[in-house]
């Protein structure tokens, strides 16, 4: 049996400073069995009791290593007790994980060291195991017979839960009910209650001694007792409120402050806008599967705007809804912004947030702050169709050469065009150059004179057709008499 007064060969340099606790002293009246045996170092084994909040945690380590318990433990212990309660918060149960490489890294210490001090916590029964940590690739296990090397390797971490042993309770006070990992505080005692008390003193009074330290502001003009005061005055002061005699108080000119995240409503008109939801959610089928309160929400411009619930499900109605969307208030919220913004649904101004616009560009270079962008997107479009720029201007040339050259231009009789590039797009050409183009090409024929072509074309088509396939049914001649 390990007793307090057998551990007086401790090094007391070694020891953490645990003057914060001020509980050493009474340690005298307890004995501590450490846990060596690993059988009970599991959350379903272990005598000490689960706890959630990092602050006890370190009170608990800080006590138990303080009293000298355990012959080795020390401030390195403490450190790692440290790095454990800053995971702590990353949990909703108070468990983190423990990697001795990563550790080790993290607090500077060998890994030989953080798994000795990681087991010295575990014998003073102040964390135990979760879950073990393992080398085997899960990876391979999930993936089975689909598993490849690319898809890599990944272990498990070791999960610990942070406990504190009975031996800390019965010190500080505590009162417990039930055993082990599932033991609950149900109260103090009174000796805890003086001791709580104790405690809450001395850290005001650090707390006090700390803001004393900090160096005192005189950068002002005058001291405060130079400072002439105000006279009392019961009238009104510029907001029309009574016995208010300074501007910035004034309720009017304040800037009214709203939490983040809330929308202004209160709790009575939000429980009045769910019962309207729950209507509305009753009358119309593809939302009787959503949440009311979601479903309020996304009602609120309909709301705001005085519609009663018959308006707004008779409203739904008329959007003809084929299947049900997956998520009904989403999709509400989202129909009634573009609708609004669409044209189809009208509603107050303000209510409806209108979709971003994108900024009217002036299509100069530099005398706006858009030239810099349009400039940029003519670097982009010249860069992106450069060969067939190129092409085009190699084609206006060869035009340019051949009108140049006064050669006669002949129109073949399918229409085709022997001089390449003559396309409308050539817009560079200069008027004499048209002139000279049209004096070597076929005037363009109007549309009504091409579609009387067009028919007299057909007419004959049709009637040579007809006398090619028409044909006339002699009967056979009579025998002639004898």
């Amino acid at each position: 049996m390990q007793h307090v007064l057998a551990c007086r060969h401790i090094n007391p340099a070694a020891r953490p400073d645990v003057s914060k606790t001020a509980l050493v002293a009474n340690t005298s009246r307890h004995t501590f069995d450490l846990i060596c045996d690993t059988a009970a170092q599991e959350i379903g084994t272990t005598p000490s009791r689960h706890l959630l909040r990092a602050s006890d945690f370190l009170a608990a380590v800080q006590f138990m290593v303080g009293a000298g318990f355990h012959p080795r433990a020390g401030r390195t212990t403490v450190q790692l007790a440290e790095a454990f309660a800053e995971r702590m918060a990353n949990s909703r149960d108070g468990h983190f994980p423990f990697k001795a490489e990563a550790t080790a890294r993290e607090l500077g210490l060998k890994r030989r060291a953080v798994l000795n001090h990681a087991r010295y916590l575990r014998e003073l029964g102040l964390i135990a195991y979760v879950e073990h940590g393992s080398k085997k690739n899960v990876l391979r296990t999930r993936y089975g017979a689909a598993w490849t090397s690319e898809h890599g390797y990944r272990g498990t971490a070791t999960l610990f839960a942070a406990v504190a042993p009975r031996m800390w309770d019965d010190a500080m006070g505590h009162r417990i009910e039930g055993e082990g990992y599932t033991a609950r505080m149900v109260g103090v005692t009174d000796g805890g209650r003086e001791l709580a008390v104790a405690a809450a003193v001395k850290r005001q009074r650090e707390r006090l001694s700390d803001e004393q330290m900090e160096p005192v502001d005189n950068s002002g003009s005058c001291t405060p007792s130079v400072v002439v005061p105000q006279p009392r005055t019961s009238g009104a002061v510029d907001g029309g409120m009574k016995d208010r005699t300074r501007k910035h108080t004034c309720s009017e000119n304040a800037r009214k402050h709203r939490a983040k995240g809330s929308t202004g409503w209160s709790a009575a008109r939000t429980a009045a806008a769910m019962r309207e939801a729950q209507w509305v959610q009753l009358h119309t089928w593809w939302a009787q599967e959503a949440c009311v309160r979601q479903l309020g929400f996304a009602l609120r411009p309909f709301f705001d705007a005085g519609w009663t619930q018959e308006e707004i499900a008779r409203e739904l109605a008329r959007w003809t809804v084929p299947l049900r969307p997956r998520h009904v208030a989403s999709y509400i919220a989202s129909e009634i912004r573009r609708r609004v913004n669409s044209g189809t649904l009208f509603m107050p101004d303000g209510l409806v947030a209108p979709y971003r616009q994108p900024e009217a560009s002036t299509w100069d270079d530099g005398s706006t702050r858009h030239g810099s962008r349009y400039a940029a997107m003519q670097v982009q479009k010249a860069a992106t169709y450069r060969p067939a720029a190129a092409r085009a201007v190699t084609a206006l040339q060869e035009v340019r050469a051949l009108l140049a050259s006064r050669v006669k231009l002949q129109v073949s009789p399918w229409g085709k065009r022997p001089v390449p590039g003559a396309r409308p797009e050539n817009v560079l050409l200069t008027s004499e150059e048209f002139a000279t183009l049209l004096e070597t090409t076929h005037p363009v024929v109007a549309c009504e004179t091409l579609w009387v072509q067009a028919e007299k074309v057909a007419e004959h088509r049709i009637e040579a057709e007809s006398r090619l396939d028409s044909w006339e049914y002699w009967p056979p001649a009579p025998p002639e008499p004898r």
